[in-house]
């Protein structure tokens, strides 16, 4: 019988680890009624991953290898995974038994009920990274920070774990087999209507390698360009991240301009300052409310209001906070002060959105 959900594993050389993977979500699977199929897509691995896959096979578990001889990724392979995929659900995951496969069913339930993308995260409530070195945290957090710019109300967009319709991937031509987050490419260029996120706990791999290189890093920071500019979802978050910064540039002349009026007037410097600072933010939130987040009604005015000053006094005391760290490193504090900015800035957008304008049509 045709299978209803494909289980796309990219590998090269996984041969510590691709048995364990393959039986275990089989065994899992086999629990429940659903028709499945493991498809292997195999960088032409040089040690016996892919004799472990034949051995596997005359066990009769349902895995079919692709072999692929030129132009090694992962993001290739799984888009070759993708075209290959018998199944109307697929799902993503990963050789090194570093995913919880245990939540599969729940993934292909939610995208059978009608979800167009399930994403297993290690970000939200309940979700966890298990004996990571702080190296690959901090990758990890900026590759997540980067991404959560254009997608602020996904936790976990750079997942490598994830299910999705097929029709909703195969309708996508303007897909890329380039970078290392093909969840990223289908968030940023596809059609998809609504998305759901379960926690899960990622456990660091015990067997083989990490792929990670630098290289990785900067096909990352060009597929996050790339995506920026596509006209789609993320293209709108990138917009939004634009009237926002031209609110904040407005919010310092109206800053300036105030704390000369109040020091003009005889305000004692440390009482216009804070008055200033109080009502630029008001204007800032009118600005926003009215102009970046029109369409974002949630809540009533005054708990934006307080929601949006409580996130910018945040943002100061961030950008107070990486000033002091970088200048005790010795770096210039007009650089170390300009880092600040930036992160504040980025903090403050995607905390507002996260909590004072935050979408509430059915798409998340």
């Amino acid at each position: 019988m045709r299978p209803d959900l494909s289980i796309i594993i990219p590998t090269f050389n996984e041969e510590k680890s691709i048995r364990k993977t393959i039986e275990t979500i089989s065994h899992i699977i086999r629990k429940t009624t659903i028709l499945f199929e493991i498809i292997v897509v195999d960088d032409n691995s040089k040690d016996k991953t892919k004799s472990i896959l034949n051995q596997l096979i005359s066990e009769n578990y349902p895995v079919t290898i692709i072999t692929r001889e030129s132009d090694p990724g992962l993001s290739q392979s799984v888009l070759e995974g993708f075209r290959r995929a018998r199944g109307s659900i697929i799902v993503v995951t990963d050789a090194d038994c570093s995913h919880d496969v245990s939540i599969i069913p729940k993934m292909y339930y939610e995208v059978k009920s009608g979800t167009d993308i399930v994403i297993g995260s290690r970000y939200m409530h309940g979700g966890k990274t298990k004996d990571w070195p702080i190296k690959r945290k901090l990758i990890s957090f900026g590759a997540t920070f980067l991404a959560r710019t254009m997608f602020p109300e996904i936790t976990d967009p750079v997942s490598g774990f994830f299910a999705v319709k097929k029709d909703l991937v195969i309708h996508t031509p303007a897909l890329k087999a380039c970078g290392y987050k093909i969840l990223l490419e289908i968030l940023g260029k596809s059609r998809w209507n609504t998305v759901k996120e379960i926690p899960y706990t990622f456990t660091n791999r015990k067997e083989g390698k990490s792929k990670l290189k630098v290289t990785t890093i900067l096909e990352y920071i060009l597929q996050v360009l790339d995506i920026a500019k596509f006209p789609g979802r993320a293209w709108d978050e990138i917009r939004k991240m634009i009237n926002f910064a031209i609110v904040g540039l407005i919010g310092v002349g109206v800053n300036m301009t105030l704390l000369a009026i109040f020091k003009g007037y005889g305000v004692p410097l440390l009482g216009a300052s804070f008055l200033a600072i109080e009502l630029s933010i008001l204007s800032n939130y009118i600005l926003n409310d009215k102009w970046t987040f029109h369409s974002y009604n949630n809540g009533t005015w005054i708990h934006r209001l307080f929601s949006y000053n409580g996130i910018c006094i945040g943002s100061m005391i961030i950008n107070i906070v990486v000033l002091m760290i970088l200048s005790s490193f010795g770096i210039n504090y007009l650089i170390a002060n300009a880092v600040g900015i930036i992160i504040g800035f980025v903090w403050n957008f995607i905390m507002n959105r996260k909590i004072t304008w935050v979408n509430n049509s059915p798409i998340f």
